[in-house]
């Protein structure tokens, strides 16, 4: 599992546009968007750089891993 701490999630849209970004990267993957912490968790064992990247390529800014 992922848990990476992500800059610029401010309501439901982006956290929606995290998820479809991450349907594409990590298939098959549950995905947590915590819009209040600014939390992205990712279950399973998704590859980092991939993932990293599709949220970075949705606009969102992934400033490293969250406890």
């Amino acid at each position: 599992m992922l848990n990476l701490k992500v800059e610029g999630i401010h309501c439901g849209g982006c956290a929606s546009s995290i998820k479809k970004a991450l349907a594409v990267a990590a298939p098959g993957s549950e995905v947590e968007v915590d819009i209040d912490s600014g939390k992205v968790k990712v279950g399973g064992s998704p590859d980092r750089a991939k993932v990293v990247s599709a949220i970075e390529d949705a606009g969102y800014d992934v400033t490293g891993d969250a406890a």
